[in-house]
This record gives structure tokens, C-alpha cells and sequence, in this order.
């Protein structure tokens, strides 16, 4: 009896593990493939899935010969078969580029609702000093809305800016961006 509780345990556990999933994209066939993302060129493109939902988050920028820097933020769900924008926001500032940190991200079924919580990263760059950081600006995707952490160079990466939604999240997931953010490397 003792071993059938451990070993149910032991499968529920794996099943909560394996609900999300990343699937691997092309970014040069998924730029030419038609799928209408906003900017020219793909920086990163992630599909995830969890167990009620499909997405594409896209980060994408204008053509490069332009003289304003445009990141492009993006999620796509799949409703009925067919690909919704369901979140979307633009960065462009004056003499600021930005870049994106593709193999910083985490994912996750935090309040267990069967949609994926999807944290990824991207940082600010005086235009044409790509060496030089200004700011490192981390984003949640919940529910279909965008939450922020920002910080910069200027403070030494100690005072952190939230976006004004960010107390409007659950407490669980609060915890899973602050957690993930503060074993983030900025400099």
C-alpha cells in the first residue's frame, strides 16, 4: 500500500512537470513562414505548451537600414485552430537599442490553471555601444497580460522598477518572477 501512495505520488508529480512544453522554432523559416508578427526580423520565438493553451511569444524588430530601434513583443494563442494576438507592446526609445537574453527564460504552470506563465528577458543598449548596458528588463506573460521587473546599469542593478500591474498578480506568482529575477545575472 505504502509503495502504490509513493509510486501515485511519484506520477503526479512528473505529470505536473511535464505540462509544459517548448518546442523547438526555426527563427529564419518562422520569419518567411506568413505567421503575421508585427516587426521584419525575428529576435526570438518560443512555442509553448501547456495543457489548455498553445502559444507563439514573439519578439521581433523593425528593418535594420530604420532609423528608430522597435522591439516588437508579442503572444499568439490558438483559438478554434487559428493563431490570436493576445498581448502586444512596443519598445522604442531615442539612441536605445534593444537586445534580447534567449537563453534566459523560465516557464511554468504556477496557479495550475493549465496555461503557461512564461517569463523572458531583454536589455537596453545606448545605440551603437552594444558592449555597454543600460537596463535589463524582465517580462511576465499571465493570463494574457504583461508584467515587468526592470533595473539599471545606473543603480548597479539594486533598485528594481515593477510595472504598475505587477501587484495585481497572485502572490504565487509574484514569488515566481521575484525568485527567477533575483537569480538573474544583469551586469
Amino acid at each position: 500500500m505504502k509503495k502504490l501512495v509513493l509510486l501515485t505520488a511519484f506520477f503526479a508529480t512528473c505529470t505536473s512537470w511535464a505540462q509544459i512544453t517548448e518546442s523547438v522554432v526555426n527563427k529564419e523559416k518562422f520569419e518567411n513562414s506568413g505567421f503575421p508578427f508585427k516587426g521584419k526580423r525575428v529576435l526570438m520565438v518560443d512555442n509553448i505548451s501547456a495543457s489548455k493553451e498553445e502559444n507563439y511569444f514573439v519578439f521581433s524588430k523593425n528593418a535594420r537600414d530604420e532609423a528608430q530601434d522597435r522591439l516588437y513583443i508579442e503572444q499568439f494563442t490558438k483559438v478554434d485552430g487559428k493563431w490570436e494576438l493576445k498581448v502586444t507592446d512596443e519598445v522604442a526609445e531615442p539612441d536605445v537599442v534593444t537586445s534580447t537574453w534567449s537563453s534566459r527564460k523560465a516557464f511554468s504552470d504556477v496557479d495550475k490553471d493549465g496555461k503557461a506563465d512564461v517569463i523572458l528577458v531583454y536589455s537596453k543598449h545606448p545605440k551603437g555601444d552594444m558592449d555597454t548596458q543600460l537596463s535589463v528588463v524582465q517580462v511576465l506573460f499571465y493570463k494574457h497580460q504583461m508584467y515587468w521587473i526592470s533595473s539599471d546599469a545606473a543603480s548597479n542593478y539594486t533598485k528594481d522598477t515593477f510595472s504598475n500591474n505587477f501587484k495585481d498578480l497572485p502572490e504565487a506568482l509574484k514569488e515566481f518572477a521575484l525568485s527567477f529575477w533575483k537569480r538573474l545575472d544583469k551586469a
